[in-house]
């Protein structure tokens, strides 16, 4: 999810016996938890499986890892996502799309360890690596906090303000750094800081690094132990193109105004996070949905596409949505898109269905009575904007984010999502639980099935 000040979370409690949906189906009664009286709820959740859902968030996170919009290995996910679409038996197109340069650092360590990082394009941009001890400097902003670093790269926690970072900087170049390393910091709302590309003013001849908050503290546990000599590179990666991958699923309708759903997930992770939830999560369920749906006859278009470029700006779903003419978006009858769907951190407790500015539509509405059908209370409505939904939202066709969030209070508004949120952390290992995803293929594949599902005499 691209990393943005968040608007205001508003989020209302449906009530089990929600009495008409907007799609226009009576909500049944309420049953065990997954066990609705739907019979239609049970043709997914019978068959959606969590596991085989984090398997392809394995692949993408731990064999290809961090995918940055642009590069290689982004590309990479695409490819993977387009070849497991086919072997369902889909048609997959891509879509290419400019995206800006891109500034990669990479540190490397004597046992073969390489970490990425976001690189300052006014610092050394290089492929021949600069390697000496590293040392932690405490402050920073003072010349004076500086002894013994001549030939060393020195990493320090970053300064607040930029132009305290950039006094940072100064200070060690002037002391005679071989390189610089600035650890991100902790945010406001206790999440780990990520890599980023420091801003400064000055062209310096050494390399200048902006790590993420862990990778500073494990840095720092290495150094307390023994002196470390670590590589830095950078590349200037230019001229690149991110992709949107295409699967459709045309209807099995006689309708010469066929309606179309999107089902869509970014595959795209920041630079130095291997995206396990963000968003391997939202692709895995993506594609277990596609699994199952494909069995399947239904009275609308589906499409299940994997966006490019959504952490660099929302690039892949606003080139997708730009380049649709207005016929085309007034087909769009519905919008789901699943974005940190899987996470294990504790305080996000509610999955929730939201939208830009908090109106309900047919996305939210199927879902959320889903939710109530299958007695799963984990799903609520509610305002959020910084997500692949919010291109298809200005356009006026009706879309939802699906996130797992945790409220604490509304005035003042507190809430959470992962802790390791855009960092090196964003693992299988330390960011995934088997359940939510369960949950989350439950409720969304039985709403999403609800809007698109073949009628017959008897379950409209």
């Amino acid at each position: 999810m691209i990393n943005r000040k968040m608007p205001k979370v508003l989020a209302t409690v449906l009530a089990a016996s929600l009495a008409l949906s907007s799609v226009g189906y009576a909500a049944p009664a309420v049953g065990e938890k997954g066990k609705s009286t739907y019979s239609q709820d049970q043709k997914i959740v019978a068959r959606v499986d969590a596991e085989r859902a984090i398997e392809h968030i394995k692949y993408l996170s731990k064999e290809i890892g961090t995918r940055p919009g642009g590069l290689e290995a982004e590309k990479k996910s695409a490819d993977y996502i387009a070849k497991t679409l086919e072997s369902y038996g889909y048609d997959v197109e891509y879509q290419y799309f400019p995206v800006a340069d891109q500034y990669i650092a990479n540190v490397g360590f004597s046992d073969g360890t390489v970490w990425e990082m976001g690189a300052s394009p006014n610092g050394v941009i290089s492929n021949t690596a600069v390697t000496a001890e590293v040392v932690y400097v405490e402050g920073g902003t003072s010349a004076s906090d500086f002894s013994d670093v001549s030939g060393k790269v020195v990493l320090m926690a970053r300064a607040a303000s930029t132009a305290q970072y950039r006094a940072q900087v100064e200070n060690a170049v002037k002391a005679g750094a071989a390189g610089v390393i600035l650890q991100s910091l902790v945010g406001s709302r206790g999440n780990y800081g990520q890599a980023f590309n420091p801003s400064l003013t000055p062209v310096y001849d050494v390399p200048v690094f902006g790590a993420a908050y862990i990778q500073g503290e494990w840095l720092k546990e290495q150094i307390a132990k023994a002196p470390v000599e670590i590589s830095l590179t950078a590349t200037h990666y230019s001229n690149l193109q991110s992709v949107n991958v295409i699967a459709t699923k045309e209807a099995k309708s006689k309708d010469e105004n066929v309606k179309e759903v999107i089902l869509g997930a970014h595959h795209d992770s920041v630079v130095g996070a291997p995206g396990a939830n963000d968003n391997a999560s939202g692709v895995g369920l993506m594609l277990e949905l596609a699994r199952v749906y494909k069995g399947y006859n239904t009275d609308k278009t589906l499409k299940f596409i994997a966006f490019g470029a959504e952490e660099r700006g929302l690039l892949g779903s606003r080139y997708y949505v730009n380049q649709l003419t207005q016929e085309q978006r007034d087909q769009i009858e519905a919008v789901f898109v699943p974005d940190m769907v899987a996470t294990n951190y504790d305080k996000a407790n509610n999955l929730y269905a939201m939208t830009p500015d908090g109106s309900r539509n047919i996305v939210t509405d199927s879902t959320v009575e889903a939710g109530a059908r299958l007695g799963n209370s984990d799903i609520l409505p509610g305002t959020f904007g910084s997500s692949d939904h919010v291109p298809f939202h200005q356009a006026g066709i009706p879309a939802a984010l699906f996130i797992w969030m945790g409220i604490d209070s509304w005035s003042p508004l507190v809430y959470h999502i992962e802790k390791v949120y855009h960092t090196p952390q964003d693992t299988i290992e330390d960011n995934i639980s088997v359940e939510r995803m369960q949950s989350a293929l439950d409720i969304i594949g039985s709403g999403l099935f609800d809007v698109v599902r073949k009628k017959t005499p008897g379950n409209n």
